[in-house]
């Protein structure tokens, strides 16, 4: 994740000044149809206007909160950091479950040294590596309901360490004996024919397991990214005034 400082970006006036109508509104729409207020004149510069059917003020409240909302989605949509907000907010929601499956990789792959074992995902959600050519990119495939199954490959990486070279050949050496059958190897350019490089294999996770995990990365997200307050937190109030509102409004 980014180690930068959230400050070393500013978020623009027009943003600001959206952001800013869109809270007001926000609160104020269900004040407004909780309390059962209604307004009988309106005193514009000295002008003041009998109102003789209130319900127009509320319909004219809603409208100004899609309008802002809309405002504001606009000016979000436009604004520099978004990319990097987004990009960061994938790594808190995925990285429990790529740490899961690193594990559960370390697990099955347990006969070979560990110091020089790598693994690389076809889901591009948790490939964290470089992307190899010889491997290809594709979503985890649903097996039945609520399990998954992960396409990945390891390989030997010596880490730029010299001292490596007997355990990345040990480490081929085992994965080509008869015990290592269900790991299929792969050369460099994706083919089963020249000197192998990865070895593919499966595993199976359970897609409520993932869900959860997503839901505490995005609660951690939330609570240590000031991205969160910046950009989305107006997003959230302004679910919860709409739900709050339409339940006044229902009841």
């Amino acid at each position: 994740m980014d180690d930068r400082k959230a400050r070393y970006r500013d978020i623009s006036d027009g943003l600001l000044r959206q952001r800013r109508n869109l809270l007001l509104i926000s609160m104020l729409m269900p004040l407004f149809f909780l309390s059962g207020a209604s307004i009988e004149k309106i005193n514009i510069l000295g002008t003041i206007i009998n109102v003789s059917n209130p319900v127009i003020l509320k319909y004219a409240l809603v409208t100004l909160f899609a309008y802002f909302f809309l405002r504001y989605w606009q000016y979000y949509q436009e604004e520099t950091y978004v990319k990097d907000m987004h990009r960061e907010m994938r790594d808190y929601m995925y990285h429990l479950e790529y740490m899961y499956l690193l594990r559960k990789v370390r697990k099955k792959a347990n006969f070979v040294e560990e110091s020089v074992l790598s693994a690389c995902f076809t889901d591009p959600r948790y490939n964290r590596s470089v992307r190899y050519t010889a491997i290809p990119e594709k979503e985890d495939k649903v097996l039945f309901l609520f399990r998954r199954e992960c396409e990945f490959y390891i390989y030997p990486d010596d880490r730029g360490y010299p001292n490596k070279q007997e355990h990345i050949r040990q480490f081929h050496a085992t994965l080509a004996t008869e015990q290592q059958a269900s790991w299929k190897p792969v050369d460099s350019s994706g083919g089963e024919s020249g000197e192998p490089h990865f070895y593919r294999e499966y595993l199976n996770y359970n897609i409520i397991r993932f869900n959860i995990y997503r839901l505490i990365g995005l609660s951690k997200y939330a609570l240590n990214q000031s991205y969160f307050t910046d950009y989305q937190l107006p997003f959230l109030i302004a679910l919860v005034s709409t739900i709050v509102t339409a339940s006044a409004v229902l009841s």
